[in-house]
């Protein structure tokens, strides 16, 4: 069984200039797309040697990039340890590319303005790749072998992230005729996820809910972890660290941790 997943959000959002990191995220993923276009009539002509329990590259209706470079639970626990790092750059579709870049345009450049455009593309990567891995829960209860690919769990770790930074922030999506803010559209995303589940649906539930949990405990854990890290440094030997060096440690760390602030200007 091949699953896709697709979202398609429709709202009208100003927002500045997009952001260095987004934007070669958007570049790359669609020049993989291009790829996948050209590559796509050569799967019929190539004979390939499969792996157990695989009769075909047309099992997979992205072909040969789908087969190396998708995620599918089965052939990951057979050793093809990159596959969740790679099928989020993946897509079934014209339109499933372009609303997975579509909410990466509109949250990615406030997450990456926070986090910094290093620290952006480890939280993109980590998001989309944890995500996925919850598919190995049905996997293994039932033996369900889906094929995932395209970027929502990545995306969607955006969102979740974009709404702890701002989550007061309102917009209008064009099928609703009031304002919702970001805090909202989690919600509302979570609710569609969870009727789609109960039903029959292309829509990886699954890597949607992962993305979230991995960008939710990215964004709480890292003031821990930078405290520690902060620390680590502290306690070494002061061979020829002054003490306004450890003060400037302290200021940068309190710096960080303040990315992480995230009450509203009242509670500050």
């Amino acid at each position: 069984m091949n699953q896709y997943y697709y979202e398609q959000p429709q709202f009208q959002f100003s927002r500045p200039r997009i952001t260095w990191a987004v934007q070669r995220i958007i570049v790359i993923t669609a020049a993989v797309f291009a790829l996948q276009l050209l590559l796509d009539p050569l799967q019929y002509l190539l004979v390939p040697k499969m792996l157990p329990g695989v009769t075909s590259y047309l099992e997979y209706p992205g072909g040969i990039l789908e087969f190396w470079f998708g995620f599918q639970p089965g052939l990951l626990l057979w050793g093809l340890v990159w596959k969740p790092f790679t099928y989020m750059f993946l897509h079934g579709g014209l339109s499933h590319l372009f609303f997975n870049m579509l909410w990466l345009y509109f949250f990615g450049p406030t997450v990456e303005r926070a986090l910094g455009t290093m620290q952006f593309f480890r939280f993109y990567i980590l998001c989309g790749a944890g995500g996925v891995l919850l598919t190995l829960v049905p996997f293994v209860l039932t033996g369900q072998n889906v094929s995932v690919i395209g970027a929502s769990g990545a995306t969607m770790g955006a969102l979740i992230a974009f709404a702890m930074l701002e989550p007061d922030r309102q917009f209008h999506l064009l099928f609703l005729p009031w304002p919702i803010t970001a805090r909202g559209l989690v919600v509302l995303v979570v609710a569609m996820d969870v009727l789609r589940s109960l039903g029959e649906s292309h829509v990886s539930v699954h890597t949607h809910f992962g993305g979230l949990a991995v960008g939710f405990l990215y964004m709480k854990g890292m003031p821990a972890v930078n405290r520690w890290l902060r620390q680590r440094q502290l306690k070494q030997p002061p061979k020829q660290a002054a003490k306004k060096g450890k003060e400037d440690i302290e200021r940068v760390g309190e710096a960080v941790d303040n990315i992480f602030n995230f009450k509203g200007p009242k509670d500050r």
